[in-house]
């Protein structure tokens, strides 16, 4: 087993010194390049040269006033989260509404638990006079859905179910702190 194994690399390195040569270097040929021949000078005009001792006057390229317009645009200068000053402590009959706002605030049903994105759309029955759709959360739990239904941890309510899918009308907190209604599609079929 050893004496073929010796034979082989012998024969190995018998073929990677043949084939490495050991010849001379070939020598670069070298290809003629044809002289360039003179151009022909472009002859200016007499009146374009400047006269010896005259001056020369150079206007700069006039350039055009930028005015830039805030309208429309975020402050860059404003911080991204805002932080709401803390409110005195409540009377005692203010208590009672906070806690009832507070109720109302906190969610009730698990689709009131799972975010819009979370969810779903499976089914959608829309020509009859209460339209309904059903969606699936992550876990593969189904839920019916009819005009009114509270979805998503935005406070969102279904507002309308037709053919292609459902409407959700959230409320979002922008950037700015202000509250604002978004409206979110939820598709049967995504391509659309």
């Amino acid at each position: 087993m050893t004496r073929k194994t010796c034979i082989f690399l012998l024969l190995g390195v018998f073929l990677a010194g043949f084939g490495c040569g050991g010849g001379e270097a070939p020598t670069p040929t070298k290809v003629p390049i044809p002289p360039a021949s003179p151009k022909p000078v472009a002859k200016v005009p007499a009146k374009d040269v400047p006269k010896p001792g005259a001056e020369v006057r150079v206007e700069p390229p006039q350039t055009m006033a930028y005015s830039y317009n805030p309208l429309g645009k975020a402050n860059p200068f404003q911080p991204l989260v805002v932080e709401k000053p803390e409110a005195p402590p409540p009377a005692p009959k203010k208590k009672v509404e906070a806690a009832e706002k507070k109720e109302k605030e906190e969610p009730k049903t698990p689709l009131e638990r799972v975010d819009l994105t979370a969810l779903k759309l499976v089914a959608v029955v829309w020509d009859i006079p209460q339209p309904r759709a059903m969606v699936e959360d992550s876990s593969g739990r189904g839920y019916i859905l009819t005009l009114g239904t509270r979805v998503g941890k935005n406070q969102g309510e279904v507002s309308k179910i037709t053919s292609a899918g459902v409407i959700v009308t959230e409320k979002v907190e922008a950037a700015d702190g202000k509250m604002r209604t978004m409206e979110t599609a939820l598709r049967l079929y995504t391509d659309q």
